[in-house]
């Protein structure tokens, strides 16, 4: 009761850094796409922060600050209205310092080719990019594995990496899911309220009490943490949940959604 599920994106870049678009155009991209929030992470910069609550007001869409702290080493995305992050410490600082801001601080795209995560760390953050675009096919279980290995208590998130359109990979895909109180999604998020879809109209799986929730998933299987599987049939099925990840899966093992 109090809560909502809202659809998101936790990873985009505007032209504060690399990116194609103004803080605006991103917005009404976002908002157009039908997400109810999006990160704006730019590269070592929070440059774009003061524009963000104007511009999300004026598209209809909750803006989140953020920073990806990016080195050649690995990048970790830091959220919330925080200030700078200081790309030069090491990465024990970055998340230490996030934390003392009341921030969150995510480790981004683990696998990616030039940028995977090389950073050794005394204490590992709670949250990991799981779902990248650079999960390229999702029959692969690379992210999964390296996830399980590196810490299954890690919470894992989604984002798209958008930069341009140009590049042909949409905002909101992957769609991250938080349930959250009123719009204080970075909350959610802390709380642990997440679950993970390939996009915002794709099938969904939400932990709710109990119960695995499947929205939209018929023909489609569920996948324990055992690796077991049970058929989904209908639109709207209830499963008995147990502890540890879960994720949905098409006739050809793609993964098509993911919840803890």
């Amino acid at each position: 009761p109090g809560l909502r599920w809202l659809a998101g994106d936790l990873h985009s870049h505007t032209v504060h850094s690399d990116g194609a678009l103004t803080v605006d155009e991103l917005a009404c991209l976002a908002a157009a796409s039908g997400l109810d929030f999006l990160a704006v992470t730019d590269h070592n910069t929070v440059s774009h922060h003061p524009a963000l609550p104007a511009a999300g007001r004026r598209a209809g869409v909750l803006l989140l600050p953020g920073q990806e702290v990016t080195r050649d080493t690995g990048h970790a995305n830091a959220f919330g209205d925080i200030g700078w992050i200081d790309f030069r410490r090491p990465a024990d600082d970055w998340l230490a310092e996030t934390e003392r801001r009341g921030g969150l601080l995510s480790v981004n795209h683990p696998l990616a080719n030039d940028c995977a995560w090389r950073h050794p760390m005394v204490r590992r953050p709670r949250f990991a990019e799981i779902w990248h675009w650079t999960w390229l096919d999702r029959r692969w279980g690379g992210p999964l594995a390296w996830w399980l290995a590196w810490d299954p208590a890690v919470l894992p998130l989604g984002g798209s990496d958008f930069h341009t359109p140009a590049q042909g990979r949409p905002l909101g895909v992957p769609t991250t899911w938080v349930q959250c109180a009123g719009d204080d999604v970075l909350a959610g998020i802390d709380a642990g309220r997440i679950a993970l879809s390939a996009g915002r109209d794709a099938p969904v799986l939400l932990r709710v009490g109990d119960e695995l929730v499947v929205h939209e998933g018929d023909g489609t299987y569920l996948v324990d943490p055992d690796g077991g599987r049970r058929v989904v049939l209908g639109d709207r099925r209830s499963f008995r949940g147990r502890p540890g990840p879960h994720r949905l899966e098409s006739a050809d093992n793609s993964v098509l959604a993911l919840v803890t």
